[in-house]
């Protein structure tokens, strides 16, 4: 089959190169307008319960589904202070619906009387605007917000969700644009050096742009009937030049090893495609089965990566079996052509001493490639996950720092509650006698609740002892405040009093406005732990578990319910991809490979180079070790989905490696029936091939390490690290080591299976 398909690469050459060109042009052009089309956020699913939640709310007690906030500091004036409210009020004075579509609310501290809305130095504040539009819609206006913003002696920082993915777009796009400058020219120096001429080491880099600009492209017409992540424009370029470049790599080399054998170009481009072409078919299958296990994942955003990393390989395989053939077959000769390196493309003589010399050590040489990849993999064993959000930016972004002022400055519990949702059938008023007797005693209940430092509804009254009190305070509430100038507090004059009191009953107006409606009550529950903390998402479990009042259903919703939702997402799916990409990528190997052992030493190997990758990733981004080198300050942890994007993206990749190795091992066992000559000509025929492939790796993932997004920079970091010790000590050192202790047993397959399996030739 893959000879059929060098053949006709061969002789439709000019057609396939131009047809490639086309659809490079027409990628090209989606490629322009596609950070626009994309999306963030993508770390919900509608049908997790804090969804649920969040929609009920928006429909009872008609809150916007999107936010937006501006944080105000000072280092001069406090925040409490006339002056400071009146910047603040001129700052917004045309933040209205007028200038910004959907915009519902505009909520600040004076307009509230909220005190968690200042901060606890008393040097900042902040302004929610509420929208009754999509993140995407408000996430087009975040820049037309920022230049409105009138800040009048005060600092501003515009930050949230939509603000956060607006920034995320835009550092993506410039992210893209430096890696390519930077990243191609450095990889074309590198491949001059592995092939010595421009011509052949053109051909490796033209080969991954064209697919990473066609799968953009694609993925631009897929973004018009769905939704994708800002991410998987990044991942799908990574993956693009990774894989792009390596397939290339190995097909270029192999042509000249056949052209190096006299062979005609016809013959020589056949070969190519029937040998490394296999390969690089399977290669590319076990990498599109690892990044299967993304799309499995019911988050947009990882999801997205999956399918963006899934199309440019593909891409990039299908480019290896037809473009590169036919480039191949028009040049000829003349891929040796314009030498600037003084290197033949032969096979040299160096990897079959180093493998002999291997094979004579195999016990020392396994214990200590063992013990070097535990060393560098032990960090993992200390891996502390956290949600995504704003730290993702850099640390000189505005979302970014109005983030950390809100984190630092502000007590994060009370503006970031467990929201618990109470609802009835029949529409009938909160305030009933019936309904406040059932709804008093739910908030004592929530109150009594390990954890709970306050609970914030219209039956949580402080000094309110029944529900009667409870009905009688908004009774008071409803007629207005009362102004009893003989009986002021002890030291306060009259009028103060009055003032106290409206300023009382302003907030407890608010509280009921927003908290019920006909058939509905809210109750803020504010943890004694962060929002995002363990304990904080185990309250919001026990508060959904627990169950509504009598008569009620209760529905559970904010940032700990969100969180608990994302990350037992996760925790439950992760061994499941584990054990469906280990099986898989095994099963595919045995077909490749006809031999029971060799799969399974393959994934064992892999799971190593995996390790090693996590522990770096840890050791860089949890722990804060290389902060100046990468540009990033460490919070103590890493997102929760890197070990699953890292997991599904580098095993693929580093078992290329063991597919390029192993096959060519497979053809000498076939010719020779001989181990050892079997693994010292595998390692004699790849070995070069294999260590430059990984240089490429390492350098196209090391640019990416260097970029703004700190998701990006943990999948560089990652994934070149693990690329860099697979290629080097485990498949020259480890690899020959192990399979010189098996002996013959690495090409064992039963009778029967072997009958049963097809015959890939």
């Amino acid at each position: 089959m893959f000879a059929a398909v060098g053949r006709f690469a061969y002789r439709r050459r000019y057609l396939v190169v131009i047809l490639w060109s086309l659809a490079f042009l027409a990628g090209l052009l989606g490629t322009l307008s596609l950070p626009a089309q994309l999306k963030g956020g993508g770390f919900t699913r509608p049908e997790s319960p804090s969804q649920e939640g969040q929609r009920e709310m928006q429909k009872r007690l008609g809150f916007g589904p999107a936010r937006l906030t501006v944080v105000f500091a000072s280092d001069r004036l406090d925040a409490r202070s006339p002056a400071f409210r009146a910047h603040v009020d001129d700052a917004l004075a045309v933040i209205d619906a007028q200038h910004f579509p959907g915009l519902i609310s505009v909520q600040t501290a004076a307009s509230t009387g909220d005190p968690d809305l200042i901060s606890r130095d008393g040097a900042a504040t902040f302004a929610v605007l509420e929208f009754n539009a999509s993140m995407e819609q408000v996430q087009g206006q975040v820049e037309g917000i920022r230049q409105a913003l009138r800040p009048a002696d005060l600092t501003t920082y515009l930050t949230g969700d939509s603000a956060v993915y607006a920034e995320l777009e835009q550092k993506s796009a410039d992210d893209l644009r430096t890696v390519e400058g930077y990243t191609l020219p450095v990889a074309v120096f590198v491949l001059l050096l592995i092939f010595g001429t421009l011509v052949a080491a053109s051909l490796p880099v033209i080969c991954g742009a064209m697919a990473v600009s066609i799968t953009l492209g694609v993925f631009w017409l897929l973004a018009q009937v769905m939704d994708l992540s800002v991410f998987a424009m990044n991942v799908a370029t990574l993956l693009g030049l990774v894989v792009g470049i390596d397939y290339a790599l190995f097909m270029v080399g192999r042509f000249r090893e056949e052209l190096g054998a006299d062979r005609p170009v016809e013959d020589a481009v056949e070969r190519t495609v029937r040998f490394a072409g296999r390969s690089i078919f399977f290669s590319g299958l076990t990498v599109v089965v690892g990044l299967l296990g993304l799309i499995s994942i019911p988050f947009m955003s990882l999801r997205s990566m999956g399918i963006g990393g899934g199309l440019v390989v593909l891409v990039s395989v299908l480019a290896a079996l037809t473009l590169l053939p036919a480039l191949l077959g028009v040049l000829g000769a003349r891929v040796n052509a314009l030498r600037i390196v003084g290197r033949s493309g032969r096979e040299g003589t160096f990897w079959r001493r180093w493998s002999d010399w291997v094979m004579r050590r195999p016990v020392p040489v396994l214990l200590l490639t063992v013990a070097l990849m535990v060393m560098v993999a032990w960090p993992a064993t200390r891996l502390a996950t956290e949600v995504p959000s704003a730290t993702s930016l850099p640390q000189d972004s505005e979302a970014r720092q109005g983030y950390e002022i809100l984190q630092s400055r502000f007590d994060t519990s009370a503006l970031s509650p467990i929201e618990a949702l109470v609802t009835w059938k029949g529409g009938s008023d909160p305030f009933a006698p019936e309904n406040l007797q059932r709804l008093f005693a739910y908030g004592q209940r929530l109150e009594a609740l390990p954890g709970v430092a306050r609970v914030v509804s219209i039956v949580n009254v402080s000094g309110m002892e029944s529900a009667a009190d409870v009905a009688a305070f908004w009774k008071g509430v409803e007629r207005g405040p009362p102004i009893r100038a003989g009986r002021p507090q002890p030291g306060l004059p009259s009028i103060v009093q009055v003032l106290m009191e409206a300023e009382a009953r302003k907030r407890a107006v608010r509280l009921r406005e927003v908290t019920t409606a006909p058939g509905t009550t809210l109750f803020r529950v504010v943890s004694e732990t962060p929002p995002t903390a363990r304990e904080s998402q185990g309250l919001a479990t026990q508060i959904l578990e627990s169950g509504a009042p009598p008569g009620a259903e209760l529905r559970v919703a904010g940032v700990s319910m969100a969180v608990h939702d994302f990350l037992s997402v996760l925790a439950g799916r992760f061994p499941w991809i584990i054990l469906f990409v280990v099986c898989l990528t095994a099963l595919v190997l045995l077909v490749l490979l006809r031999s029971v052992v060799l799969p399974i030493k393959a994934v064992v190997m892999n799971m190593l180079s995996l390790l090693a990758g996590y522990g770096a990733m840890v050791w860089v981004f949890q722990e804060g070790h290389l902060e100046w080198l990468f540009g990033f300050s460490s919070t103590g942890a890493i997102d929760a989905e890197l070990p699953v994007l890292l997991f599904c993206t580098v095993f693929g990749v580093s078992m290329d490696y063991e597919v390029f190795l192993l096959t060519r091992m497979r053809e000498a066992w076939d010719e020779t029936g001989d181990n050892r000559e079997a693994v010292r000509r595998g390692l004699a025929k790849t070995g070069r091939i294999v260590t430059s492939a990984a240089l490429i790796v390492v350098v196209v993932a090391s640019s990416f390490a260097f970029t703004s997004i700190l998701i990006t920079k943990a999948i560089g970091v990652g994934l070149a690290v693990a690329v860099l010790l697979d290629a080097t000590v485990i498949r020259i050192l480890m690899v020959p080591a192990a399979m010189r202790l098996i002996g013959r047993w690495n090409w064992w397959l039963p009778e029967w299976l072997g009958r049963h399996l097809p015959r890939i030739e």
